[in-house]
């Protein structure tokens, strides 16, 4: 069947287009399948100007996707719709289509239209399970729309009303996941740590949720990617966050020199100790201690960092008194602690005492669109020209 799309149109087979549609709807290429590509059609086939999808929220009417027929981009001021006959087309679930010339009283009245200069506008509902959830909002130019591009843009709400209706509450999500990200960030101190990847905008969720818990943490993750950055910003963001964070690298000490760093030493415990020595337990009293490479301590030491976890007590070397202290635990490793334990190298009481909280960070491989924002990131950190905006 051929038909007229717009008055002074040629002629023109109307299913290519609808099929194209179609092909699009049924496609599983999410790149392909966008409401603005769909849109896109319906405005090429018609002949319209610019076209919209605008969706009831509540008792207002916002618009979710725009797009214009000669250019890739459309302005503020090219955004405008009448929301009083979207509202029109949504109460009465009825196609609403106004002319210039054959609405003229009601038309001059509508000031969107006045500013675009529109000569016609479709506004045609979007339903799906009984529910009005919004319009195709379409606009002409000087060519008005004929009766076939009526039915066009209606048989495009019929066949994409579904599509739609889900491309709308995915963006909603996105739009409700983004506000979430931006108050996250606003509301705690995550130490420079910056993400856009879902898992560690996950973590950082999880870190936020675990903060003020006296609970320990093992922080799992690759050399480099930021456990020290973790355990820091569990601090700042706990009510210990006034105290002392000390920090600890294990994996840099042997057992005897471990021990006495971890819980201090009296004068004359050992050949060199001349001086009485507070610990990094004791440095650490009312705030947080960060081992670094857990899995590097030694047997011995182990058994004294779980008595120390178990029961809030220390003993310097050489010393026999008790001193009892309140710090939070953070521990880190690179390392598989459960093959660890398992191959007896690492106590199983421990381990367990270690991970009331276990925190794994992905790699940068597994989270690629964290790059740009780590480049940018280090860039503006080196740039070295007070009152100067960074370029690159």
């Amino acid at each position: 069947m051929v038909r007229t799309l717009y008055p002074g149109a040629a002629a023109m087979d109307l299913y290519p287009a609808l099929l194209k549609i179609v092909r699009i709807l049924l496609s599983e290429d999410d790149d392909v399948r966008t409401p603005e590509l769909l849109l896109g059609l319906v405005i090429e086939a018609t002949g319209a100007d610019r076209g919209f999808i605008v969706v009831r929220e509540g008792g207002s009417y916002e618009q979710r996707f725009a797009v214009r027929f000669d250019r890739a981009t459309i302005s503020d001021e090219e955004r405008r719709f009448s929301r009083g006959l979207v509202r029109q087309a949504i109460e009465t679930r009825q196609i609403v289509r106004l002319s210039r010339e054959a609405d003229a009283p009601r038309f001059a009245l509508i000031e969107s239209l006045e500013a675009s200069g529109a000569s016609s506008v479709l506004v045609v509902p979007l339903a799906h399970g009984g529910e009005v959830y919004g319009t195709v909002y379409v606009e002409h130019g000087t060519r008005g729309a004929g009766d076939e591009a009526l039915r066009f843009v209606a048989e495009f709400a019929d066949l994409a009303g579904l599509f739609l209706k889900r491309a709308i509450e995915r963006e909603a999500l996105r739009r409700r996941t983004q506000s979430l990200e931006r108050d996250l960030f606003a509301r705690h101190d995550f130490q420079g740590i910056v993400a856009q990847d879902p898992r560690m905008i996950a973590l950082l969720k999880t870190i936020a949720q675990v903060a003020d818990a006296d609970a320990t943490v093992l922080i799992r993750g690759e050399t480099g990617t930021g456990k020290e950055l973790v355990a820091r910003a569990l601090h700042v963001n706990s009510r210990r966050r006034g105290k002392p964070c000390v920090t600890l690298h294990t994996s840099a000490l042997p057992g005897t020199v471990l021990e006495s760093e971890l819980f201090g030493h009296v004068r004359g415990a050992f050949t060199g100790a001349d001086r009485d020595r507070v610990g990094r337990v004791a440095s650490a009293q009312g705030g947080t201690l960060f081992l670094d490479e857990v899995a590097e301590i030694a047997p011995d030491v182990q058994a004294k960092l779980l008595r120390f976890l178990q029961f809030g007590e220390i003993q310097r070397v050489g010393s026999d008194r008790t001193e009892r202290v309140d710090v939070r635990v953070i521990a880190a490793t690179h390392q598989d602690l459960p093959a660890l334990v398992e191959a007896g190298r690492f106590r199983r009481d421990l381990y367990f005492r270690l991970k009331v909280i276990e925190l794994e960070i992905p790699p940068l491989r597994a989270r690629a669109g964290d790059i740009p924002l780590l480049v940018d990131h280090f860039l503006r950190a080196s740039w070295k020209r007070p009152g100067e905006q960074p370029r690159w």
